[in-house]
């Protein structure tokens, strides 16, 4: 066979590679675009928490009530759970009270309860409330354990709290 008829049989071979492949990858895109083909995620599962619970150790008022109010209240799906974060990642939780004594209180310590930790609070500890002092709130940022895909129903959050002398 002649040269120029081998180089005319390459050349028909790319050319029809080169258009295979093109179709390829065009309907590689499109069954992507439908959601037929799925691609792997390379980002870990993340922590699913249910629900959170805090605990407020305090003491009570001449009258018998507590300093804040309840000493548990549940987060729940009225308040947007389940929330997910990524292993290790962070959320909130914002604690909204009012001071029902007449005496100044400290928010002393948050002890989110194993394997979350305390990733902060804001204001600062230890959180100085006034006497009758309204509208007051405590944002708690939980540290989520780095295990990814792990599911918690429920997460405790404690928080104490004292007289200030």
């Amino acid at each position: 066979m002649p040269a120029f008829g081998r180089r005319r049989t390459i050349r028909q071979i790319i050319t029809v590679s080169v258009v295979a492949a093109a179709a390829i990858v065009v309907i590689l895109l499109v069954l992507i675009l439908e959601g037929v083909l799925v691609l792997p995620s390379n980002s870990p599962a993340p922590v699913t928490i249910d629900s959170v619970q805090l605990q407020i150790h305090q003491g009570t008022t001449a009258n018998g009530l507590t300093w804040f109010g309840p000493s548990i209240i549940n987060y729940t799906t009225a308040e947007s759970y389940p929330v997910q974060v990524a292993p290790g990642g962070s959320w909130e939780v914002d604690w909204a009270f009012q001071n029902f004594d007449n005496h100044y209180h400290n928010i002393t310590q948050v002890l989110p309860q194993s394997p979350f930790t305390l990733g902060g609070t804001t204001p600062g500890l230890p959180y100085q409330v006034g006497p009758d002092a309204d509208q007051c709130t405590l944002t708690i940022t939980v540290q989520a354990p780095s295990t990814a895909g792990t599911t918690y129903s429920l997460v405790t959050v404690v928080v104490y709290a004292g007289s200030v002398s």
